[in-house]
């Protein structure tokens, strides 16, 4: 029996949107989110996040500290993007961000604090202060000397709860996803290779699920999790009465992210990932499909835009003048046999200067012609939503020691390959199996390593994002009269 590549792609998609945004009773699936797959995918070096570990200024000396900067610089950007859920992130994207300040992330974030309309009623003393606390716990500033300039700046950090919340965060995160992946084997698990998958959840599966919990109880205990909600929740309730304090707040920390990279006009908001040691660590979780789950019935009901639309299954080339998708290997060419296997680990993505929380505050609103000069407003609430910040990145899903097992499909990938040539890269789905690629100014070039029936792709790549969707914004209370706003 032959299996084409778009009925792979197709139970890839949905088993990787199962394992990493829930789909049973202890793990739920968050209504919320929607993921967008990079095509190709984009590759890195573990070195490449050496920044996240050390932070800025952390280098064992000046060259180091360039390095850390440059790095910093190149993720801020790459990841400073609006998602489309209509959309993969394909590669003019990725191109594009790195020229561009209107499809940014940040710079509507900044539009949208700047025009907004705000309801002011005078707080407490008392209702001041915790404010105050609570937003302290939240973010900090530390002062840093510019390394362009020798200045010292002040910049907004994640506060210590904070901080504590995002850790703790993360291990829940690895915990779920090790489950997801447990249970979703075991679901699609097929024939005399499917057993050892079987088994190890019918033996295991409550072991799986401790570890969930366990990580979900030291989130609550030590990453004060209940904590930090019902912050969020006394800062959002106080606020919808006095959102002036609160927006210029959030105005500073924003303004005070600002760095400054090596080359000529190199500005970007400072950007982290937790934990900061992930691309060297061991912990990240084992994947693997193989032809026989396309019978299987484990595929989720999701809807398409909400798994990730468009996603192109048959070969695929990006630059080198050769920019195009096979017609002979397209997503209906067919195989006997196909097995995908890698490890994969879910990112968060840290943004001290980026407060969703206040697109779920109803305090505030935009006016058209009052220095809100889009088309559009933030989001509709609607489902697909419509709007120019619908929502925002908050996961990288990371995939390194890629395999693909199958006759055909190595057979097609080396003469595809022959005809784009070597400049060009070469994709399938969310992946890139080889070619050249770049981070701003610095270029790499890799290949793959095709013997027999078995293609292996080096390192590790971005195949795609987990995106949280912001809810209909702005929505301001219905009592709340215009003349309220200022």
């Amino acid at each position: 029996m032959a299996y084409t590549l778009n009925d792979l792609g197709k139970v890839f998609l949905s088993q990787l949107h199962q394992i990493t945004t829930g789909g049973d009773q202890t793990v739920p699936p968050s209504k919320d989110t929607f993921i967008s797959w990079c095509e190709p995918g984009i590759p890195f070096m573990p070195e490449d996040f050496l920044f996240c570990a050390k932070g800025l200024g952390g280098g064992k000396d000046a060259e180091e500290d360039k390095l850390l900067v440059q790095q910093a610089f190149n993720l801020a950007n790459l990841i400073d993007f609006i998602p489309d859920p209509r959309r993969t992130y394909n590669n003019d994207q990725q191109q594009t961000i790195f020229s561009t300040s209107e499809a940014r992330l940040s710079h509507l974030y900044g539009e949208i604090l700047r025009f907004a309309k705000v309801v002011s009623y005078e707080l407490s003393d008392k209702e001041k202060a915790k404010l105050e606390k609570f937003r302290n716990l939240l973010r900090t500033k530390k002062v840093v000397k510019d390394i362009i300039t020798d200045e010292e700046k002040e910049v907004t950090e994640d506060g210590p709860v904070k901080k504590a919340y995002d850790t703790k965060m993360v291990e829940y995160i690895a915990a779920a996803t090790e489950y997801n992946a447990k249970r979703i084997a075991a679901q699609s698990a097929m024939g005399p290779e499917g057993k050892q998958a079987v088994a190890d959840w019918t033996n295991n599966a409550q072991l799986y699920r401790l570890r969930v919990k366990a990580a979900m109880d030291a989130w609550v205990s030590s990453g004060y999790r209940n904590e930090v909600d019902q912050m969020n929740a006394y800062i959002n309730q106080v606020t919808q009465r006095d959102l002036l304090l609160w927006k210029q707040r959030l105005q500073e920390f924003y303004e005070d992210a600002d760095q400054n990279g090596l080359g000529a006009g190199q500005t970007f908001k400072y950007t982290t990932l937790i934990p900061g040691n992930f691309a060297a660590s061991n912990g990240w979780t084992n994947y693997s499909v193989n032809h026989s789950a396309v019978n299987s019935s484990s595929r989720s009901s999701t809807s398409s835009w909400n798994a990730g639309a468009g996603v192109n299954f048959g070969l695929f080339s990006v630059g080198g003048g050769a920019s195009g998708s096979s017609q002979k290997y397209s997503s209906n060419f067919g195989v006997s046999s196909f097995k995908l296997s890698f490890e994969l680990a879910q990112v968060v993505i840290s943004r001290p200067w980026f407060y969703p929380e206040f697109f779920m505050n109803r305090g505030w609103t935009l006016r058209k012609g009052e220095g809100w000069t889009y088309a559009d407003m933030p989001s509709d609430g609607q489902s697909p939503p419509n709007g120019n910040l619908v929502g925002y990145p908050t996961t990288i899903l990371f995939a390194r020691n890629i395999s693909i097992e199958s006759a055909e499909f190595v057979s097609a990938y080396r003469e595809f390959s022959k005809q784009v040539g070597g400049s060009a890269s070469v994709g399938w789905g969310p992946f890139r199996l080889s070619g050249g690629y770049s981070h701003g100014s610095k270029g790499h070039d890799y290949n793959s390593d095709a013997k027999g029936a078995t293609l292996k792709v080096p390192g590790m790549q971005i195949i795609g994002f987990v995106n949280h969707l912001i809810p209909q914004a702005p929505n301001p209370l219905p009592e709340l009269k215009d003349a309220e706003f200022n």
